[in-house]
């Protein structure tokens, strides 16, 4: 039978030399990598974000509900002005029908007209009676007008009597 036999090579030991070294990359200390920093700044950073996002959401709704309470006051402000103005609105008119100023004007003393009085503009003569006392039956008593329903005499400016002219008189 046939016997196994291991061949051997023999041992090849690499030469120290130029031509090998640069088929094979040289091998060098590395320095330890960092370890990763502290995350406290990312984390700080979302706090204050998410802080700041619902302190202003805080404020805004605040302010829209001070607007809101201040529109509900103007609204009930207008409502009563609405209803004030309306209310004098209907005493003007009240005050202003016929019946109720000939009964102001009796008060003060005066008296309805019956014949009226006329003045030719062209000779300057009065045409008809101009007495009051000729107009009535009786002699009426003019009656004292309270000083808070008194009219003042009208005056026709309210600005001073002096002329100022208009600037070119003096040319």
């Amino acid at each position: 039978m046939a016997s196994t036999t291991a061949v051997h090579a023999p041992a090849i030991r690499p030469v120290r030399g130029a031509s090998h070294s640069a088929a094979r990359p040289r091998l060098t200390v590395v320095a330890a990598p960092k370890a990763a920093g502290s995350s406290m700044p990312f984390t700080m950073l979302c706090t204050l974000i998410v802080a700041a996002t619902l302190s202003a959401l805080l404020y805004l709704n605040i302010q829209m509900s001070d607007a809101s309470y201040e529109i509900t006051r103007l609204q009930g402000q207008s409502q009563r002005l609405t209803e004030e103005g309306q209310a004098l609105a209907e005493a003007n008119e009240r005050l202003g029908t016929p019946q109720e100023l000939e009964r102001q004007a009796r008060e003060i003393g005066m008296v309805p007209v019956t014949d009226p009085a006329y003045i030719d503009l062209d000779t300057g003569q009065i045409i008809g009676e101009t007495s009051p006392t000729a107009q009535t039956e009786s002699n009426p008593e003019l009656a004292e007008v309270p000083a808070d329903v008194a009219v003042p005499p009208a005056q026709i400016y309210d600005q001073p009597t002096a002329y100022h002219g208009m600037g070119n008189e003096g040319d």
